[in-house]
């Protein structure tokens, strides 16, 4: 018995896996999915009710229509809102990376991150030069997210020192840029982008200027690899391919 019900079950959950793994139709995949294992109900023991069985069946498609109808008109997802809304969230995941508690925030930050483009892409399937402005936002926000939270474990893991004491100007420098990047990336503008590249410049400038007690090699210096950091920052500002790069036409804000 068991093998013949996995038998005529297989198909019907194969189609929806097989649409749920294609972003254009991942909606229809997951409904069958859910509707067919909720109206098929393979029970033990099998109550044969066609009579219930139809009228559930009719007053879930009908349900399905209804929703359908009301995301469409309430909620339609090629509306200019629903873009402006996943973009926005994105940029606000560096957000999240400044100011997110350090433990576990490299994978979650990550995470977090990928799951709204994953969204985003699946509702902007058949709209290209939506899901190209995405994808740039996301890639500009990992390149800067994943920098600068590199860059708060290094200020966690300085030994105790002087020279890496939260009072230094290269900390205070940091700190300054980090207000900088989140003004940046929640309002975009050329002038927040002005000044997010002279707070980056200004914090490598300090950074250059700190004495430290070790030799600055990669492996043992904390302020060369806060060095590193910070220009991998500034590069990303600077790309030509970035979102936030003024040849893409960035607006000061009104």
């Amino acid at each position: 018995g068991f093998p013949l019900l996995c038998m005529v079950l297989a198909p019907v959950f194969v189609l929806g896996a097989f649409l749920s793994s294609r972003p254009a139709y991942a909606g229809y995949g997951i409904g069958l999915l859910v509707f067919f294992a909720i109206g098929s109900v393979p029970n033990n023991l099998t109550v044969y009710d066609p009579y219930t069985f139809i009228n559930d069946y009719i007053g879930m498609v009908i349900g399905m229509f209804v929703c359908a109808a009301a995301g469409a008109i309430i909620l339609p997802p090629n509306s200019r809102w629903l873009w402006s809304r996943l973009e926005q969230e994105l940029r606000e995941q560096v957000l999240f990376a400044i100011s997110g508690r350090l433990r576990g925030l490299g994978s979650a930050f990550e995470s977090r991150t990928r799951d709204l483009l994953h969204q985003a892409y699946g509702l902007a399937a058949g709209k290209p030069q939506v899901q190209s402005q995405l994808m740039g936002w996301m890639f500009t926000v990992l390149e800067i997210g994943h920098a600068i939270i590199e860059l708060r474990k290094e200020q966690a893991r300085a030994p105790v020192h002087p020279a890496y004491a939260e009072s230094q100007p290269w900390r205070q420098a940091i700190r300054v840029m980090g207000r900088a990047l989140a003004r940046l990336f929640l309002q975009p503008s050329a002038s927040n982008h002005e000044r997010a590249l002279v707070a980056v410049d200004h914090a490598i400038a300090r950074v250059q200027a700190t004495d430290e007690p070790f030799a600055r090699h990669f492996d043992t210096s904390v302020l060369r690899r806060a060095q590193s950091y910070l220009h991998f920052i500034r590069s990303s500002l600077l790309d030509p391919q970035s979102p936030l790069a003024p040849a893409k036409g960035l607006q000061d804000a009104p």
